[in-house]
């Protein structure tokens, strides 16, 4: 394949990233007062962690309306 399609590919994970279109994923980190909010896909997550394929695969996460809760 081109090094244009792998640049053009990369751009498109990069606006994923950036836009959070489509997460179904929303993991909270930090604690008390300082808990953020995280959005990701776990399609992503999944292809990159073991810990994240198994999570997902065993139905370890919550889920709360079609989202991922970790």
């Amino acid at each position: 394949m081109s090094s244009k399609f792998w640049a053009e590919l990369s751009n498109d994970y990069e606006k994923l990233f950036e836009t959070e279109i489509g997460y179904d994923v929303i993991i909270y980190a930090g604690e008390e007062q300082n808990v953020k909010e995280i959005h990701a896909h776990s399609n992503i997550l999944c292809i990159r962690s073991k810990y994240f394929r198994t999570a997902f695969s065993n139905e370890w996460a919550e889920k709360n309306d079609g989202k991922f809760i970790l």
